[in-house]
C-alpha cells in the first residue's frame, strides 16, 4: 500500500533530522528532536490505522499531521522544507476516505389494527348496558 510507504520515509526522514543522542538542542541544520519524534509517531499511526482498512481515521491523521508540519515550517532548516510538506502533503493526498456503506433494512409495514375493538363487544360493568355502577 503506499500510505504505508509514504507514512515510512517520513518516520525515516523525522528520525534521521535531529534523532541523535547529542543534546536536546538541534544544530541549525537539523529538525528538533522533539518535532522529529512527535511526527515519527503521527506517521506511524497513520500507517497503522490505514493498514487496518480505517481510511477515514488515517486521512484525518494525515491532515493533522499536514496542519502541525506547515505551522512548525519556521523551526524546520529551509533544505529540509520543501522534502518534508512535499512528503506530508502526499501522504494526505493518497489517502481516500470511502465509508462503510452499510445496506438499510426497508421499514417495518405498519401494525394491521387491533381487531378486538369497536366491533360490538361492549366493555362497560356486566349488565349488558355497558354503565358500569347503575344505581
Amino acid at each position: 500500500m503506499r500510505v504505508l510507504a509514504v507514512a515510512a520515509l517520513l518516520v525515516v526522514v523525522a528520525a534521521g533530522c535531529g534523532g541523535s543522542a547529542r543534546p536536546q538542542r538541534a544544530a541549525p541544520h537539523e529538525i528538533p528532536r522533539a518535532l522529529a519524534r512527535g511526527w515519527e509517531g503521527q506517521a506511524s499511526e497513520i500507517a497503522a490505522v490505514a493498514s487496518t482498512g480505517d481510511s477515514c481515521r488515517a486521512l484525518e491523521l494525515a491532515r493533522s499531521l499536514h496542519t502541525e508540519v506547515v505551522t512548525s515550517q519556521p523551526q524546520v532548516p529551509l533544505r529540509l522544507r520543501a522534502p518534508l510538506l512535499t512528503g506530508v502533503t502526499s501522504l494526505a493526498d493518497r489517502i481516500t476516505c470511502t465509508r462503510a456503506t452499510v445496506p438499510r433494512k426497508p421499514p417495518k409495514p405498519p401494525k394491521p389494527p387491533d381487531k378486538r375493538h369497536g366491533h360490538g363487544h361492549e366493555h362497560g360493568g356486566g349488565d349488558g348496558n355497558g354503565g358500569g355502577n347503575d344505581q
